[in-house]
């Protein structure tokens, strides 16, 4: 052969060959590569595998009470990530058959992280026998403006056994903060004061003031981020918000929060909370419960975070200012004719906001959207054995939750109007 050998020519070929096959694959691997969005897609039902020493997850059952943590690997999607922690997590929703999970990227591989997150949730659905009221409430907040995680659905399997449907939770920590308040005022909303609010079981709270001694406040909201600073940069803002509240007569207590509390913020959350009829939160039954808290970078201002919403959804006549007056902070705020105006145009926005037919539906979004994920979940919901409901129950459930949107939309249009003096929309009764 004239230009070499030709052993060596092919050999440098098939080099050249299997360089190129590299290249492709690698451009290939780069256009697709998975995000959180993917992780958190709400149109599919993922398959999340955790590999767990089969003595630990006997323990994790038994102990189901407890937070003691467990080493595990985790597969999703053609991933794998080694060595992770998981741990039995919820209050009334804990369950020795079908626990729910917190999954720890970094508990035991220090800053270790899976497409970014440090950590989720694996949510056992035991309280919702839909299965959809919360997955359906975060994106009505989130299409409302309202800070709350993103959240989708997957089977779960431990060592390769099916133990049944999961919500999947984004966790609410540094990565939600950047992803859901941007910038203000020139920072990137990653490194404020995040605080999760504390139920304690037999000592209902509703803002009243708990004294000078920050202790009460660190037991109630419990610091998730700047941990290793003083008491008092930590509790010291909420104490003075909580002083300045009681302290200060209804006329003037909004000037008096308005560098401490994003009141526009609280008053779209209070409204938003109380059109998906959730009876647990931040005016709930029994007090305050279900919300994480945040005083933003670099200044001195708070906003919730919604967390935990599987009780939404209650009855379409839930009343507009149910539990408004126990709340002390609710009460003067809400005295303001101003903010009490706000209040109600914010529920009237969220009842346009459900009733809205989007492009390429026939129905209102809230029916639309939770039509959806009944359907996306049905099949898995009812492989689930592991389930502390029935499958008819399940289907009970569905017929009563597709029959809130409209009833709901009615009722909150015709009391807001009664409750501000505005003309009775067409179809109120009288």
């Amino acid at each position: 052969m004239a230009n070499g050998h030709p052993t060596r020519v092919a050999s440098i070929g098939r080099r050249w060959l299997l360089v190129l096959c590299a290249l492709v694959a690698l451009l290939a691997g780069t256009s697709h590569a998975q995000t959180t969005d993917d992780f958190f897609n709400p149109a599919a039902v993922q398959r999340i595998d955790l590999l767990v020493n089969s003595q630990d997850w006997a323990k994790l059952q038994e102990n189901f009470q407890e937070n003691t943590y467990y080493p595990a690997d985790m597969r999703w999607n053609g991933l794998t990530v080694r060595n992770v922690g998981i741990r039995s997590r919820g209050l009334g929703s804990r369950s020795a058959a079908k626990p729910g999970l917190r999954v720890d990227f970094d508990r035991y591989a220090s800053d270790q992280t899976f497409l970014g997150l440090k950590s989720f949730v694996l949510d056992n659905l035991t309280q919702d026998p839909s299965g959809v009221k919360e997955s359906v409430t975060m994106r009505f907040y989130a299409r409302m403006g309202v800070p709350a995680p993103r959240e989708s659905f997957t089977r779960l399997y431990v060592n390769n056994q099916l133990v049944g449907l999961y919500g999947v939770v984004e966790a609410v920590d540094k990565d939600l903060l950047a992803r859901v308040f941007g910038e203000i005022d020139g920072n990137v909303q990653n490194d404020g004061y995040l605080f999760e609010y504390n139920y304690i079981v037999g000592s209902p709270w509703r803002f009243e003031y708990l004294g000078s001694d920050l202790a009460a406040y660190a037991e109630r909201f419990d610091a998730k981020t700047k941990e290793s600073r003083s008491d008092a940069e930590k509790w010291g803002p909420i104490e003075e918000l909580v002083r300045v509240t009681n302290d200060t007569p209804a006329a003037a207590l909004p000037a008096a929060l308005e560098a401490r509390l994003d009141l526009p913020a609280l008053v779209r959350y209070l409204a938003a909370q109380n059109f998906v009829a959730e009876p647990d939160g931040f005016t709930g039954y029994d007090g305050m419960n279900n919300f994480y808290f945040y005083r933003v970078e670099d200044g001195t201002r708070h906003v919730c975070i919604a967390w935990d919403e599987d009780n939404a959804f209650e009855t379409p006549d839930f009343p507009l200012t149910l539990r408004h007056d126990e709340n002390v902070l609710v009460r003067k705020l809400l005295a303001s004719s101003a903010w009490r105006s706000q209040y109600f145009a914010t529920l009237n926005e969220a009842a346009v906001s459900a009733a809205q037919v989007d492009e390429g539906q026939a129905e209102g979004w809230l029916l639309a959207e939770m039509r959806r994920q009944l359907d996306l979940i049905a099949a898995p919901m009812r492989e689930d054995t592991s389930k502390p409901y029935s499958n008819e129950e399940h289907a009970a459930a569905r017929e009563a939750l597709l029959a809130f949107p409209t009833a709901r939309i009615t009722y909150v249009t015709c009391e807001a109007a009664r409750a501000t003096g505005a003309p009775l929309p067409e179809g109120c009764p009288q």
